[in-house]
């Protein structure tokens, strides 16, 4: 089981599975948190638990969810209203440490000083149905 929450404690979750992680760099990720890259954790939709208090919903495009603590502001999560997986901000993870990265998706969006020699693979976009591009 991994846990997590927001920076005020308001906001807590629980993930059933083991959450495969993502850097993404695309624009609207780094904007919406206010970071350079975003690593997400990415599980099954009915995977996720919350505990107590649902986060606050903001919706992008009409076709995407982004949730926060409307307390604290800490981003949560970010899902797609077709789809069947969510991203959980790996940041909100009592132990992040616990998951290991996996891949860089959106590198074209990448930051030009954020030097990422991980050894990951890096995608242009998405990586489904992509090769990596180095």
């Amino acid at each position: 089981m991994f846990t997590g929450g927001c920076y005020c404690g308001k906001i807590r979750y629980e993930m059933a599975t083991e959450p495969t992680v993502v850097h993404c760099h695309c624009d609207n990720c780094k904007r919406s948190v206010g970071s350079s890259f975003v690593s997400w954790a990415v599980i099954p939709l009915q995977d996720l638990n919350h505990i107590g208090e649902q986060p606050t919903i903001h919706v992008t495009d009409e076709k995407v969810e982004r949730s926060f603590c409307s307390k604290c502001g800490s981003s949560i999560s970010y899902f797609q209203r077709d789809g069947d997986s969510i991203d959980i901000t790996v940041g909100t993870m009592d132990n992040p440490s616990s998951v290991k990265p996996s891949k860089h998706i959106w590198d074209r969006k990448r930051i030009h000083w954020v030097k990422m020699d991980d050894g990951l693979p890096h995608f242009s976009e998405r990586s489904t149905g992509n090769e990596p591009i180095e």
